[in-house]
């Protein structure tokens, strides 16, 4: 009988270890996490910071006018109706973009129409002002303790489009199907920013996020904010992660704009100066998305595919 009891003793003690998966492993008790909580302040609908560059559309202060008797074709074969037409005065210097013009036909003689190109006015709000800076709460703990981190890091990564032309017009074509036209591709450009940690309490911070790049149409686009925070705890150290999304805009498409100034004897009467913060109902406008918001942008400003070629 006591070498049964026995047996049976042993297989209780042995069971819990034969059930678990061979893979299996199980946290130390006595592991430490780290954990870092990111929230955006600049647009809390979508939960994204935003950023303005100040840019305008091509054509942004042209005032629409269209004049009558336009042809949509050079043998004066349509009548172009000027009712709901909206374009902006004729161009004679400025180079001719696909996106963001319109050829009308005027008629010279019976049976000769002279071609002239339009600036089409763009079509969404746009308010003037810049806004170079993105904000977030922010909160880091160890063990579920706020705690100040031995390390924060901050990184930028951009996030965009490209087209992959097929196998007949590019040799050999980088397409891994024939319904990839386009990828999304990523680019690390955290040298264009700054970073600023702000604390008055352990673990708990606001951080600023500046951009200190130049001003052109490139950074109008999705970006991705990485934050990371790392504990020492003895030889080791614990690191967290937290991902955010900054939109950048070229122009802010809202419908209102207060602009205050900063340091200067000015008034919101007296014009734009360097040191005036800016601010916006709602900078993006009609769009939900920024991915979407700045494809309209880039190529208001460039002019057919805004992106790169893979």
């Amino acid at each position: 009988m006591l070498p049964v009891i026995a047996a049976f003793v042993i297989a209780i003690l042995i069971l819990p270890t034969l059930v678990l998966p061979v893979n299996a492993a199980l946290p130390a008790a006595n592991a430490n996490i780290a954990s870092v909580v990111t929230i955006a302040q600049d647009d809390m609908k979508m939960n994204m910071g935003v950023m303005v560059l100040g840019l305008t559309p091509t054509s942004s202060t042209l005032l629409p006018t269209f004049p009558n008797a336009w042809y949509s074709d050079s043998m004066c074969g349509v009548l172009v109706p000027a009712a709901g037409v909206i374009v902006g005065p004729e161009l004679t210097d400025e180079p001719i973009l696909s996106a963001n013009t319109a050829t009308y036909y005027q008629k010279v003689s019976n049976t000769l129409c002279v071609a002239h190109t339009f600036a089409i006015v763009w079509p969404k709000p746009i308010q003037p002002g810049w806004d170079l800076i993105a904000n977030f709460k922010m909160l880091a703990t160890l063990n579920g303790v706020p705690t100040k981190p031995d390390y924060l890091l901050c990184e930028l990564v951009e996030k965009e489009k490209a087209k992959i032309p097929p196998q007949s017009t590019k040799s050999p074509s980088k397409r891994q199907f024939n319904d990839e036209q386009t990828k999304t591709t990523l680019q690390d450009v955290t040298s264009n920013f700054v970073c600023k940690f702000r604390t008055d309490k352990p673990g708990v911070y606001v951080l600023d996020v500046y951009f200190v790049g130049p001003g052109i149409a490139k950074f109008i686009a999705d970006h991705m904010l990485i934050v990371t925070a790392g504990y020492k705890v003895g030889k080791n150290t614990v690191w967290a992660s937290d991902l955010q999304d900054i939109c950048i805009l070229g122009w802010s498409m809202g419908n209102e704009v207060l602009a205050i100034g900063l340091f200067g004897p000015y008034t919101m009467s007296t014009g734009l100066y360097a040191d005036t913060y800016f601010s916006w109902d709602n900078a993006l406008g009609p769009f939900v998305s920024c991915d979407e918001a700045a494809t309209w942008q880039l190529a208001w400003i460039v002019g057919g595919w805004p992106y790169s070629t893979n």
